[in-house]
């Protein structure tokens, strides 16, 4: 029964997105995926900051539904209904109440879904699932003395990691947990924390040979390695001290997680002054703070970061509630009245995004808007800088302009462009700032004017109105940027000859002579 409850409301709450085109981030994953399908490893084949995990999950989504905007949108509600309900059997586990760990998973499909689409189906959001069964495993491990549920706990850890490699901090406290842990022998803790170890060792070893076996070891080690702490220090250069300040105070006082992360720690207080503070509650503790410092360190607060905390913030709420109904015990009324008031207030305060979203599904279902039309409604930046509307006109031209076999190349920031058109890109840049960023990228610069001599792609797509300073670190759009690589504002020029403009995007053709 509780399933199929948390089902439910992944289905009401999910529905929403079910209008939502990819953004930018999620056309990466997606044509990332279309080519490890196709045997092309990503990094090698693709350029993208991203960790592994994220490709390889799109990969599996085209594999069981194709390529479709639409049906990953279902397969993310389904996987996101999943993790609710691991969300709910973990609360139930702290706090023995059935009510408050439906509340849990309510809180957790609810805060999720209030994302827009460009903040769901990211990395972010994808790994609670596998970071929720670690913990899961991790408690029930601990119950029945398993060092097979404990390797697997691992191994899941592990596959979470893959999605974002900033939830490391996690494991340090976790293997504080296990050592501290009275209940067992010291012998049997230590094995505890080897048992862990050799669970993470395995699956990275896995990872690190199928690149190895792929000979995309070095492309992986390098972007990840090497160019993402590039990307990071840029980000950390263009981020201004005020704004981290006002993001953190936010964050604790006025945002919709402040209150569940007051009553997480809130009741974490109270049980450690009355010192029952046990092994489920330190793992969850855990949970918190690492999820916590995954969203802080990074550093950038976009909205998506957020959704690695949702998890255990909304275990940790319904712990406090838990506690409260404790001191409350003889007073019954007054716990239903403030569970009446916390509900209310939450969603109250939370539900603003849906209203909009809600009457363009109704659009959508009563038949009176089609898909195409519900995608240019939602898929949109305030700024302007990215509109889904432009894209798919520009997708229309490719597909017109251009035989499946022609490759293209797109010298801006829209991989989508690739992924609806079904056009192969030229180059691993799928966009272009690894090209242009401040540092040396000399030798991306070289290896991109290969690949365009070699290929010579038939259609050559400038982007304009698309400055992203928190990635490139220059305050100009893409069309201002070909003045930055001269080299390739050469081989534009010389080669190519300008067709047409559409919105956002000029078009120039290959010369036939």
């Amino acid at each position: 029964m509780f399933g199929f409850v948390v089902l439910l409301a992944g289905a009401v709450f999910g529905s929403v997105s079910l209008t939502y085109p990819f953004g930018r981030d999620q056309a990466i994953y997606a044509y990332a995926g279309k080519l490890l399908l196709e045997g092309k490893m990503n990094y090698l084949y693709v350029f993208d900051l991203k960790p592994p995990g994220i490709h390889f999950l799109f990969a599996f989504i085209q594999f069981v539904s194709g390529e479709s905007m639409f049906n990953t949108r279902i397969f993310d509600i389904i996987w996101q209904s999943v993790t609710a309900f691991v969300v709910l059997v973990i609360a139930y586990r702290v706090t023995r109440e059935k009510l408050l760990a439906v509340i849990a998973s309510f809180i957790y499909i609810f805060l999720y879904y209030r994302q827009d689409y460009w903040h769901t189906l990211q990395a972010d959001g994808s790994l609670n699932l596998l970071f929720a069964l670690s913990v899961l495993l991790l408690l029930s491990s601990h119950d029945s003395h398993s060092f097979i549920k404990l390797f697997f706990a691992s191994i899941l850890f592990t596959a979470a990691l893959l999605f974002k490699y900033t939830i490391i901090s996690f494991l340090p406290l976790l293997f504080v947990v296990l050592l501290i842990d009275k209940k067992d022998l010291l012998s049997l803790r230590i094995k505890n924390v080897l048992v862990f170890t050799g669970g993470l060792i395995f699956a990275a070893l896995a990872v690190l040979l199928l690149y190895y076996f792929t000979k995309s070891l070095d492309a992986f080690w390098d972007i990840q390695f090497t160019q993402t702490p590039l990307y990071t220090k840029i980000a950390y250069e263009t981020e201004t001290g005020e704004y981290i300040s006002g993001q953190l105070l936010k964050l604790f006082t006025y945002s919709v997680y402040s209150p569940l992360i007051w009553l997480s720690f809130g009741g974490f207080i109270y049980l450690a002054v009355k010192r029952k503070v046990d092994f489920t509650g330190l793992i969850l503790l855990a949970w918190i703070v690492s999820s916590l410092f995954s969203l802080i360190v990074q550093w950038k607060f976009y909205y998506y970061h957020f959704l690695v905390i949702i998890p255990a913030v909304s275990v940790g709420a319904v712990l406090g509630l838990s506690v409260i109904k404790k001191i409350l015990v003889n007073r019954s009324l007054l716990f239903r009245f403030v569970l009446i008031v916390f509900i209310i207030g939450f969603v109250a305060f939370a539900f603003k995004p849906y209203y909009q979203n809600y009457e363009t599904l109704f659009g959508f279902v009563s038949g009176k808007e089609n898909l195409e039309s519900v995608y240019v409604k939602n898929g949109f930046t305030s700024d302007t800088v990215f509109m889904v509307g432009k894209t798919l006109k520009a997708v229309e031209i490719v597909k017109n302009e251009t035989g499946i076999e022609d490759g293209i190349y797109v010298w801006g920031f829209d991989p989508l462009v690739y992924y609806l058109a079904d056009r192969k890109c030229i180059s691993r840049f799928i966009y272009n700032f690894p090209l242009l960023w401040k540092g040396e990228n000399s030798a991306f610069r070289k290896e991109f004017m290969s690949e365009l001599e070699k290929n010579n792609p038939k259609l050559i797509i400038v982007a304009s109105n698309d400055p992203l300073y928190f990635i490139s670190g220059y305050n100009e759009d893409s069309k201002q940027l070909v003045k930055r690589f001269p080299e390739f504002d050469t081989f534009l020029n010389s080669k190519y000859t300008y067709k047409r403009n559409a919105d956002d995007y000029e078009f120039y053709e290959l010369k036939k002579w």
